[in-house]
């Protein structure tokens, strides 16, 4: 599965969630995630708790680049009845490969068209947004850079305020 992304940072959380709902046509979807990221050699490799104790192993690779990049990405969801395999393979993980760090976060979810809008509240880091254009698979990847850029203005964030890289990455400078 791919699309493309665009992060950046919010100065204003209460106008972009407004403007976010008005091109949605609704309110937001609130999710709280607890993402424990693994060591590895290529892309990335985390682990994404949900309140609800399910989860979903998530690896994915993508440029640390400004503007919108391709993200490759795989997903293996564990259902609430599977939160002890979960949990387990957390476990091996953090054993085998070591753990790089955590990511906890309030997401703001919101749909437009192919496009999933999230505002988020990181701890230890702020407020941001990130665009996830999901693209179809007839679909270029100019198509979805298009498609990221013309919300990224409607949503008001400047070129100047777009991040290269993960919360992750964010969280290993800040320390």
């Amino acid at each position: 599965m791919r699309n493309v992304e665009i992060k950046g940072k919010v100065h204003d959380v209460e106008r972009i969630c407004r403007i976010a709902e008005e091109l949605s046509g609704g309110p937001c979807t609130i999710i709280n995630q607890n993402d424990v990221f693994y060591k590895v050699t290529d892309g990335r490799l985390k682990m994404r708790f949900f309140p609800d104790s399910s989860a979903v192993l998530v690896r994915y690779s993508r440029d640390d680049e400004g503007g919108p990049k391709l993200c490759n990405y795989e997903l293996l969801e564990f259902s609430v009845n599977e939160k002890d395999k979960a949990k387990l393979l957390d476990e091996m993980l953090q054993k085998c490969v070591g753990l790089r760090g955590r990511v906890v976060k309030e997401r703001k979810l919101y749909l437009v068209g192919q496009t999933r809008i999230h505002i988020d509240t990181v701890e230890g880091l702020g407020n941001f947004m990130e665009l996830e254009v999901v693209l179809n698979p007839e679909q270029t990847l100019e198509e979805g850079q298009a498609i990221a850029k013309e919300l990224q203005k409607n949503l008001g964030v400047k070129d100047e305020d777009l991040l290269e890289c993960a919360y992750m990455d964010l969280l290993e400078r800040k320390q």
